[in-house]
């Protein structure tokens, strides 16, 4: 397969060896093509748009226009989205519809069910094995459900397979939609899920399962019993939601994983970012890009905080984002990093773009000590966000960020004259917020890395020891360093001397457990040995009784 064409236009510049320029049209696959007639695994229409706009010289094009189609081939190669298929059938439910569509649909070989929207209790399932309740007694099974707009429901609208007629300009594009679909249905799998570091997978009570909460779809339910999360990646809207609030990064993209995002940001080393949805036609689209400014596509939604202040840092200079919706959690990260560079900077970290995307993209400019060459694969997505947000404090202090609803930091106070160092809480914490230094023999904490989930609260072993606020993120070199919260000594065996518990946990238990062994001398001496000692001393009793 030939990987780089491009289709010859007006625009056409002197290109690298690596691409191949065809005068027209081939049908022929290829794997990247300027041109969207052309049979392609990728259409990228940022190599139009930019090769038709830049101010760049064309020496500088001809090396950017090959930069556009490795960064394609990238994503491309190292996507995890992959493709699946689904068998469907012709079985159609039509909600509120004129007869007429039910008939034209039976004459191209349809089995319509036509029902008004109060007959239908409810619909679950996913397209191709839904289902719809009529009564406690009927229920039947279709593959698509088509409904009249002015049916608003939820159930409707969350399922895979249902289908708004007004979205279809007559019933002969309903029927050629239809029957792009049928008898395979092709969808890819948008997000991948680490459990280990899930903040409600398998825990004693629920403490997130913000993801849930967004999804607009049913592609992510969760088991309360149990406490597991169910994903259906054949709901999925693709709006990308759930990566971008998810606390921990227990979610990411298939389509750009992190590895290959990181990788993706080296090609925008010292040159400005003009960040596309990928749902902006760019085919007709004319405007002066300034130089050293280059476009990339992504799709919408997703990007955390990690995500955005990495394009920062690799590129130098503040981001101009050209979207025409922002998902809930990119609106509260955009607000944060505005907010600590106009403290820092007096300028915006990224500008969101629409009717005013050149008056933006006049004001993008490299910012001093921006720049940043870090990508570190093995840190978690907050731990990569706090070493950046580290680089840029230094030893300032910017003050303070509120927390969103989607976007949470916090801290926690512990009482250091109840607590016993038993570790309960770190062992709660699987984002490293919470740490056991043992050559301290100290209890630390991160509020950088702190999802303010609150279970390390609800797993602490002491009453009113362990408390958790969701203040938000202060901009102060303390916030993302590992604090002290409670030191002991340890607590040496009487009979051996070695060093085996704090001594807040031996008196703890000590105080416990001695009003049970009552005047039992050895049973109380034990409370003060380590785990052998205890043993013998045990033995050693039962010999001389």
């Amino acid at each position: 397969m030939k990987e780089f064409v491009f289709i010859k236009n007006k625009d056409l510049i002197p290109l690298p060896d690596e691409i191949e320029i065809w005068e027209t049209n081939k049908d022929i696959e290829v794997l990247i093509s300027n041109d969207k007639k052309q049979k392609s695994s990728i259409y990228a229409p940022e190599i139009n748009f930019y090769l038709r706009n830049s101010q760049d010289d064309a020496l500088e094009k001809a090396k950017n226009i090959l930069k556009l189609y490795q960064i394609r081939n990238h994503i491309y190669d190292f996507g995890l989205d992959f493709e699946e298929n689904k068998p469907i059938q012709k079985r159609i439910i039509l909600i509120d519809l004129e007869e007429e569509l039910a008939n034209f649909l039976k004459k191209n070989d349809f089995k319509v069910i036509a029902l008004k929207n109060e007959e239908v209790k409810g619909i679950f399932g996913t397209i191709g094995e839904l289902c719809a309740i009529i009564s406690d007694e009927i229920e039947i099974d279709f593959d698509i459900l088509i409904f009249n707009h002015q049916c608003l429901r939820k159930d409707f609208s969350r399922q895979s397979g249902c289908y708004d007629m007004q979205n279809f300009k007559n019933k002969e594009a309903l029927l050629e939609f239809l029957n792009s679909i049928i008898p395979n249905y092709t969808y890819k799998n948008y997000f991948s899920y680490d459990l280990n570091i899930c903040q409600y997978h398998s825990r004693r009570s629920e403490h997130c399962a913000k993801c849930v909460e967004i999804c607009p779809a049913t592609a992510i339910l969760k088991d309360d019993e149990n406490k597991n999360l169910i994903f259906s990646q054949i709901d999925c809207l693709e709006c990308g939601s759930c990566i971008s609030i998810c606390p921990s990064g227990s979610l990411d993209s298939t389509h750009l994983p992190r590895n290959s995002f990181f990788e993706i940001c080296n090609f925008f080393k010292k040159n400005k970012i003009l960040l596309i949805s990928e749902k902006i036609p760019l085919e007709n689209l004319n405007l002066e890009l300034p130089k050293n400014t280059l476009p990339l596509i992504i799709k919408d939604g997703w990007l955390t905080p990690m995500h955005f202040l990495a394009l920062l840092q690799s590129s130098g200079a503040n981001i101009v984002f050209f979207t025409q919706t922002l998902s809930q959690g990119n609106y509260e990260t955009i607000e944060l990093l505005n907010t600590f560079f106009e403290r820092k900077f007096n300028k915006k970290a990224i500008f969101i773009a629409n009717e005013e995307l050149n008056t933006h993209l006049k004001q993008q400019e490299f910012l001093e000590d921006l720049y940043f060459e870090f990508h570190n694969n093995t840190l978690s997505t907050r731990e990569n966000f706090s070493k950046r947000m580290q680089k840029l404090i230094q030893n300032d202090d910017f003050g303070s960020l509120k927390s969103g609803d989607w976007i949470r930091y916090g801290k926690i106070e512990i009482n250091t004259q109840t607590c016993t160092l038993c570790l309960s809480c770190v062992g709660a914490c699987n984002v490293g917020a919470l740490i056991a230094d043992h050559k301290e023999n100290a209890l630390k904490f991160n509020a950088s890395l702190c999802t303010t989930c609150g279970y390390c609260e609800m797993s602490c072993a002491e009453k009113d020891t362990l408390k958790l606020t969701r203040s938000g993120m202060e901009f102060n070199p303390k916030f993302f360093e590992y604090q002290t919260m409670a030191k002991d000594e340890l607590f040496a065996c009487i009979e051996c001397g070695k060093e085996f518990a704090t001594k807040k946990a031996v008196q703890k238990i000590a105080e416990l457990m001695k009003p049970k062994f009552k005047e039992d001398q050895n049973k109380i001496k034990t409370l003060y040995c380590c785990a052998e000692c205890k043993a013998k001393v045990m033995i050693e009793a039962i010999k001389q009784g």
